[in-house]
């Protein structure tokens, strides 16, 4: 599963990317996302789906279908959203708010996700938004469905957006007990010197225990967005061409094309549309509401069909040209609307929603739309209204309802002299880059793709419970990984209990080199010798312990006897209610010491370790990086 920090930072792009690159090694894979919120919709097998979903099914080499995307929500602006469960229109859930549609979409989400893991050897699943979005969850979406398919995950973040070290931790330290699912992190859109953010690699791996598989750079491929508002189109060269973007202008993803064949932009005031060559009016979710705006435009449209340049007007965009639009029944927002009147016909809105893929031979046009006639061309309907011809030319204006014309290859090469590159060499692009920036091979190890089938994640339980109280012991030598093994089993949330003092200058770099590896959000609290008062101090409910070894040695100097504190401490964890991770060295294992003090400590460290041990919930030796569990003690 990919997860996002947010919302437009690479969760469908990395998706697709996985999805090629899956589909290359063989397997048979197939796009999910639960619930999509966007106005750009395909038309595929049962009905709409969400743009994004229909590309990742094309990188994947299957058909689109909407189980891929079993919930589409198309926003009615601040007043609603239109709801479409598995391809249709749900009429009684689009009139129920988001908590009381939620229950009514766990079925169709769950069934859509079990048929395709029967059908399929591997799904990639997309999240929306962010998954510690806690004001909302329960989260269907992103925990879910991660649950129900019991998926590995991946986070994404947008370099480019700022503050992704930050994004990228604070969302794993919400993630509560989701965070077991974490493979890996990745950042996207990265571009200028990548040492300035390899850096952050250590730091988060030292934080969270979770790897960085790479860094994604800033990609220059022309895909269907999305999220059209989010785009802002590469002006190339070429013919001038202006898309009006009207506040509920929908499906601008299939204009993707035009970045690379024209100098193209999105012009939201007259001014920025003026000199164009062609004008563009895409589809809009909410015509009767958008209308205002392209008013004001009016006077733009006229000098521009005067002066014999060429318009296009798609679906939404052609009904608003109409002499009105009638909606009786509120589909959309109930009245009649005067249209600018470019086109002789008046659009009714009907309750009953047109869904259809089209295919049409383009005959009889003329002037500059006379170079398409002849060819025959592949579409779809998405619309309420009704009234306006499939296709229809009223001068230089060429008005349709058939949305996807720009991206038909024929097309392309008849009005802009050549073809844009296909969507199959771009997402071949994609995964290029996946493969050549991202190390997979932890992927595939995670997903069995190596001959060996990792053990799965341990069962959810409720965010972030308690941590279940009692005492931990980490055993081991000098550099055995114990201090990391700690950070990972403590989470984002704890206090340190740190016993070393800075008497030399080896010393203060290694307390100050500890401190860096440390997250940021640990509480530390420096006490050499009395421990149950820095336990009572503590304010989170895990405290670590590191270490013992010098603990013992700083009582020693100060003239304490280590069993005592070692027995108040214990008494002290067991009465605290809190999860204690105490951090020690196993120094009984090497040469015995020249000398009667070392001796002496050495016997004392191990009887205190032998306590511990005795009293401890887990225990762990660590060898060489690796964890050992050790039996609990024989009652």
């Amino acid at each position: 599963m990919v997860w996002g920090t947010g919302s437009g930072v690479g969760k469908s792009l990395l998706a697709a990317g996985l999805l090629r690159h899956f589909r290359r090694l063989g397997l048979k894979v197939a796009p999910f996302k639960a619930q999509n919120m966007a106005n750009h919709a395909r038309v595929a097998e049962g009905g709409e789906m969400a743009s994004a979903q229909w590309l990742q099914a094309l990188a994947a080499g299957v058909p689109p279908e909407v189980r891929m995307n079993p919930v589409l929500i198309k926003p009615f602006g601040e007043r609603g959203s239109q709801v479409v469960v598995l391809g249709r229109v749900d009429p009684f859930l689009s009139g129920l708010s988001w908590r009381e549609r939620r229950p009514h979409l766990e079925a169709p989400v769950r069934e859509a996700l079990e048929d395709l893991q029967k059908e399929y050897d591997l799904l990639v699943l997309e999240g929306a938004g962010s998954p510690v979005e806690r004001n909302l969850w329960p989260d269907l979406v992103n925990l879910k469905v991660a649950e129900w398919a019991d998926a590995r995950a991946l986070l994404v973040a947008d370099v480019d957006q700022g503050g992704a070290l930050a994004a990228l931790f604070g969302t794993w330290a919400l993630l509560g007990n989701h965070r077991e699912r974490l493979l890996g992190f990745v950042f996207n859109k990265f571009r200028g010197d990548l040492s300035l953010l390899e850096p952050a690699y250590g730091l988060l791996e030292g934080w969270t225990g979770v790897r960085v598989l790479g860094t994604l750079p800033m990609l220059p491929l022309e895909l269907p967005e999305e999220d059209g508002f989010r785009h802002r189109p590469r002006g190339g060269k070429g013919m001038r061409v202006a898309l009006l973007r009207y506040p509920h202008a929908a499906n601008l993803d299939e204009f993707w094309p035009l970045s690379e064949l024209s100098d193209f932009r999105h012009a939201r005031t007259p001014e920025e549309a003026e000199g164009v060559e062609l004008l563009i009016l895409p589809g809009s979710r909410l015509p009767a509401e958008d209308l205002p705006w392209l008013r004001a435009f009016l006077p733009l449209l006229r000098a521009h069909l005067e002066a014999g340049k060429p318009l296009l007007a798609v679906c939404g965009g052609a009904e608003m040209l109409a002499r009105e639009i009638r909606d009786e029944e509120g589909v959309e927002r109930r009245g009649v609307f005067p249209g600018l009147g470019l086109l002789p016909f008046r659009v009714a809105m009907r309750q009953e929603k047109t869904v259809a893929r089209k295919g049409v031979r383009l005959s009889g046009l003329t002037g500059f739309w006379g170079r398409l006639n002849g060819l025959e061309v592949q579409g779809y309907e998405i619309h309420h209204g009704e009234g306006l011809p499939l296709v229809h030319q009223e001068g230089p204006l060429l008005a349709t309802w058939l949305h996807g014309l720009l991206e038909d290859p024929g097309v392309q090469e008849a009005l802009f002299g050549r073809r844009a590159r296909g969507l199959e060499e771009a997402l071949d692009a994609l995964a290029d880059a996946l493969e050549r920036h991202l190390d997979l091979k932890v992927l595939h190890r995670a997903l069995g793709l190596t001959g060996k089938i990792y053990p799965a994640s341990r069962p959810l339980q409720a965010p972030d419970p308690p941590p279940p109280p009692g005492l931990v012991l980490l055993l081991g030598g000098a550099r055995s990984g114990k201090s990391r093994l700690a950070q990972r089993l403590a989470g984002p949330f704890a206090t340190l209990i740190a016993t070393a003092e800075a008497r030399d200058e080896e010393m203060a770099e290694r307390i100050a080199r500890h401190r860096r590896e440390r997250p940021p959000t640990w509480e530390t609290l420096e006490e050499p010798l009395d421990l149950v008062g820095a336990l009572g101090r503590a304010r989170h409910g895990v405290v670590v312990v590191d270490c013992l070894t010098l603990w013992v040695a700083n009582l020693l100097e100060a003239g304490l006897d280590p069993l005592e504190e070692a027995e108040r401490f214990l008494q002290a964890v067991e009465g605290s209610n809190k999860r204690v991770i105490a951090v020690s060295n196993e120094v009984g294992m090497g040469i015995v010491p020249a000398n009667p003090l070392a001796r002496r400590y050495r016997d004392l460290l191990g009887e205190v370790n032998a306590r511990f041990a005795q009293r401890a919930k887990e225990a762990y030796l660590l060898v060489a990086g690796r964890a050992l569990p050790l039996a609990p003690p024989t009652p």
